[in-house]
């Protein structure tokens, strides 16, 4: 007959797989589930889900994640209290909780409150993560403790769920400690407080929809289109080129660069592309129209090898600033200029 050893040290474990019982001495685990440990035999675990206490039965040892754990009064009434931080298990048990609630949505397709559950989510995920890191100083782990019970109170109340009664630094009041008039106190002060904050994010999504409508009837978006026939310059080397548009008054560049490779034998890389290299500068606004001047930069890299002071070694693939072009474009950015078709020779310095 098989001996269960009571266990010492693996005391506490999360399910990281899901294992579904085939006899009646087995214990079915979802993932996330947390476990108390009782014995140990050959690589099988008895215990039971802190969520169902009443529930015993064994579990292949290889299927749970073993966690800190202090353990109280050991024996036949011993109680496990994970290490982790009380707003940390707090954190897991809410998103267990939202996680069925958040299927149920998605199966009824309530689009919605699924998407806001999605975010509240996904925030709560990065919070724990960071919460966990232990790299977080202590005023910054206070400031986030409060970000995390405010999003938790308020998604609770959101999905209809009940209120969790908490003191001024968002612990959990212990109802064995405290007044049934200080709860009713504090708990009819968070109704309010998570209220309030429910109308300040609809103010806020609808003040966004006007202003968004307004700009959709108002803003207006503009292009700039650049055919680059030729780059004239013997430097027996690979080069590339960065066109970009630049503010000489604000000193900086107002686009991303547009990317040109041209070989050491006067060509483009991409050879089909010879006299058509064309590129567009887009999402410019009416702000950058206004701006009192524009240039059209043109950075020249060199790409190939340098030859060392010391001996006869050679270097390969080395990018160095060559030259650069520059034409002021102002007047073609407001339409000023008769012949859009225009070609215009940049000459560039080194």
């Amino acid at each position: 007959m098989a001996r269960w050893i009571p266990t010492k040290r693996h005391k506490y474990g999360v399910a990281i797989y899901n294992y579904n019982a085939s006899h009646d001495v087995e214990l079915s685990l979802q993932i996330g589930d947390s476990v108390h440990i009782l014995e140990m035999y050959e690589g099988w675990y008895r215990g039971y889900t802190l969520q169902n206490k009443a529930k015993k039965g064994i579990f292949p040892e290889t299927y749970i994640h073993l966690k800190e754990a202090t353990v109280e009064d050991r024996g036949q009434n011993e109680t496990v209290i994970p290490g982790e931080l009380p707003l940390v298990q707090e954190l897991t048990a809410t998103l267990r909780e939202w996680a069925v609630i958040w299927r149920k949505l998605y199966v009824t397709n309530k689009v919605s409150l699924f998407r806001r559950l999605q975010q509240m989510t996904y925030s709560l995920i990065e919070w724990r993560s960071q919460i966990l890191s232990g790299t977080l100083p202590k005023d910054e782990l206070a400031e986030l403790k409060k970000k995390v019970t405010a999003k938790i109170d308020h998604g609770n109340r959101m999905l209809g769920l009940d209120l969790v009664v908490r003191d001024d630094n968002g612990n959990i009041l212990d109802p064995d400690e405290t007044s049934t008039i200080a709860l009713f106190k504090v708990h009819e002060m968070a109704s309010k407080r998570i209220e309030e904050r429910i109308q300040e994010e609809k103010t806020l999504l609808q003040n966004l929809d006007l202003r968004g409508q307004s700009n959709f009837n108002t803003f207006h978006t503009y292009a700039l289109y650049v055919n680059f026939k030729n780059f004239v310059c013997n430097i027996g080397e690979d080069a590339e080129l960065f066109m970009a548009l630049y503010d000489p008054d604000q000193s900086t560049f107002i686009s991303e660069n547009y990317l040109i490779r041209w070989g050491s034998n006067g060509m483009p890389k991409e050879i089909e592309k010879l006299n058509n290299l064309q590129a567009v500068f887009t999402d410019l606004s009416s702000t950058d129209l206004i701006r009192p001047r524009i240039s059209l930069v043109c950075q020249i890299i060199r790409v190939g090898r340098m030859e060392l002071k010391e001996g006869k070694k050679h270097t390969c693939g080395l990018r160095r600033p060559f030259g650069v072009a520059v034409m002021d474009i102002t007047d073609i950015i407001r339409g000023k200029v008769d012949d859009e078709e225009k070609q215009h020779f940049i000459p560039f310095q080194q």
